[in-house]
């Protein structure tokens, strides 16, 4: 859907925004996502966060009805990134650019910052803190379900401050090497997300795997210590080869992998095996 379209009158360059102004955008981009909808995306909650910034840039009344025009078509950015492009995008609407370049950058900006902050967030950083806030809920410490909110709560608000002001200050060149690497960091956080699983289900090994016993010749042999003794951390090193192969060869996400090992270790542990 294309609301906003023509030029603006004015062609001369606006002043640049003030950390203020990018402050209060980044602290309005927490609501983006409060108006999804399947027609225009976030465009509406884009539109709102970024409102700050667009009256201070466009003085012309027309030109800001312009604007606010073509900021309501389509966007979607995942919420966490959002900052990132809302920055490239102002840069490009305070130089007073042509409309179909601020249109490509944001639709450019929108998808890399999807893409990006789902790997982050919803295949490394909350799984990650989900898992360790749950080892700490096993012990009894009831601030675990705290952290597991406040922490991807904290590291998404410094985000947001953060690239607000990289994203307005480098404008198209703060997208042109997070396209380029995308398909590396895509790789290094699944093979985080294989090292922090692997290393959480040593944990539990160590922790909660019961005495199994085995008689053989009127002799009773404890077989976790016996398997412990000779391959130690194997319950860890196996983890991590499932979940290696898995995003590997089978191309799943951290999501599913982690889901595989929960199912996994209830099954084991209603047949008494954990």
């Amino acid at each position: 859907m294309v609301v906003g379209t023509g030029s603006y009158k004015d062609k001369n360059e606006a002043y640049p925004l003030d950390r203020k102004t990018l402050r209060a955008i980044a602290l309005r981009s927490f609501l983006i996502d409060a108006s999804f909808n399947a027609e225009t995306g976030e465009s509406i909650g884009w539109l709102w966060a970024m409102m700050p910034g667009l009256k201070k840039i466009h003085t012309n009344e027309e030109d800001l009805s312009l604007s606010m025009g073509h900021n309501l078509e389509y966007v979607n950015t995942g919420g966490h990134l959002s900052t990132l492009a809302m920055g490239a995008v102002l840069s490009l609407e305070q130089q007073k650019a042509d409309l179909e370049a601020i249109r490509s950058l944001r639709t450019a900006a929108s998808a890399a910052s999807l893409g990006l902050g789902s790997i982050l967030f919803h295949w490394l950083l909350i799984p990650a803190v989900s898992l360790t806030a749950a080892v700490f809920a096993l012990e009894g410490n009831a601030l675990a379900a705290v952290l597991a909110f406040v922490i991807p709560a904290a590291v998404s608000a410094a985000l947001r401050i953060i690239l607000i002001n990289v994203g307005y200050s480098k404008g198209t060149r703060a997208f042109e090497g997070l396209i380029r690497q995308r398909e590396a960091l895509t790789h290094a956080a699944r093979i985080a997300g294989i090292f922090m699983i692997g290393a959480l289900c040593a944990v539990f090994a160590a922790d909660t795997a019961p005495a199994v016993s085995v008689t053989m010749a009127e002799t009773a042999f404890d077989l976790n210590s016996t398997v412990a003794s000779v391959l130690p951390g194997i319950m860890g090193v196996g983890t991590v080869w499932l979940c290696y192969d898995m995003l590997t060869k089978k191309n799943r996400s951290i999501f599913v992998c982690v889901l595989t090992v929960i199912v996994i270790g209830m099954v084991c542990g209603v047949f008494g095996i954990f």
